[in-house]
């Protein structure tokens, strides 16, 4: 009976080192935020860096009788799956062959988004950049979208992406019980065994 006892006693102990072991999972808000939000702590907060490259639609829009001729691009970003985001930068890059200068006669706005943009100029290769302001951090979490009107047609965005940075709080993994501890609990056992067979014989 005491041996029962003893078992019991060892499973139970053993139960209790796997529970405080077991690491549970952080969930933050889905917001430009997420890291630490919602009433959660982040105890092990990581970089993020990712680049999205935009799904591209080009539209020429001749007008009526052949006036106002313009061209349309239309930038497609899918949304990005992690809720504990906290983003700190994100910056668009766009290649075209647009012959005026952004936000003046060779490009009329982006979108509703104008505000939001700010023109840091143009890489090699005729690739311009536009930092986005941090009101556009939702909507770059939830999949943002742009559209860029030229003054002219045949006037095209070949390709365009997203460089977003920040912080995350990735998954705590599992901690495992220590080897040593199912060895003692074993061991345990074994030396009850003993004991019980020394008394009856």
């Amino acid at each position: 009976m005491k041996f029962y006892k003893s078992a019991m006693l060892v499973a139970a102990m053993l139960l209790g080192f796997s529970s405080v072991a077991s690491a549970t999972f952080y969930h933050g808000g889905h917001h430009h935020g997420g890291c630490g939000d919602s009433g959660s702590t982040c105890d092990n907060p990581q970089a993020y860096s990712t680049t999205l490259d935009a799904e591209v639609t080009n539209y020429d829009d001749y007008g009526f009788f052949g006036f106002g001729k313009t061209s349309e691009a239309y930038m497609d970003f899918d949304a990005i799956n992690e809720p504990t985001l906290k983003i700190t930068s994100a910056t668009l890059s766009v290649k075209s062959n647009a012959n005026g200068s952004w936000f003046s006669d060779g490009l009329w706005t982006l979108d509703n988004h104008f505000p939001y943009l700010t023109y840091i100029g143009k890489l090699d290769g005729g690739v311009d950049v536009f930092e986005l302001s941090s009101n556009l951090f939702d909507e770059v979490l939830a999949g943002i979208s742009f559209t860029a009107v030229f003054d002219k047609i045949k006037e095209d965005v070949f390709w365009a992406s997203l460089t977003v940075d920040g912080t995350y709080c990735p998954p705590v993994s599992e901690v495992p019980v220590p080897a040593a501890l199912w060895l003692f609990g074993s061991g345990l056992m074994g030396f009850t065994a003993m004991r019980r067979r020394k008394k009856t014989a």
